[in-house]
């Protein structure tokens, strides 16, 4: 049994790994604009839209409502959010797509990374 786990743990480890490799990061606003902008991006119950005229949209499920804006800057999105009547600090993140995976790591890429599914 321990070397089945073993295994499993190594095989897991190698996914991962792999699933990273794969993920293009965005560092255009143009293929940001062609990527994300506009379609409804998943994750659980949270939902949101980015729109092209900066808006950002959709529902955190029991958390509320989302608003707020955005704008590309350099390499990152900078977005300003409310969630119910929680303002969230303004953040600029790495952005990164594997497929309808897209992720948006805080702090410019250093701090927590939230992976979303584009939605059809």
């Amino acid at each position: 049994m321990k070397p089945f786990a073993i295994l499993t743990a190594a095989v897991s480890v190698l996914l991962i790994t792999v699933a990273i490799a794969n993920a293009k990061d965005i560092k255009k606003q143009k293929l940001f604009m062609d990527s994300v902008v506009g379609k409804k991006l998943v994750s659980g119950q949270t939902w949101l839209v980015v729109s092209a005229d900066g808006k950002i949209t959709g529902d955190a499920g029991k958390n509320g409502k989302m608003t707020g804006a955005w704008v590309w800057n350099k390499r990152f999105f900078c977005r300003n959010i409310i969630i119910g009547t929680n303002q969230l600090p303004e953040d600029c993140q790495k952005v990164s797509i594997d497929g309808d995976q897209v992720t948006f790591t805080r702090e410019k890429g250093k701090g927590k990374a939230v992976t979303m599914t584009i939605s059809n």
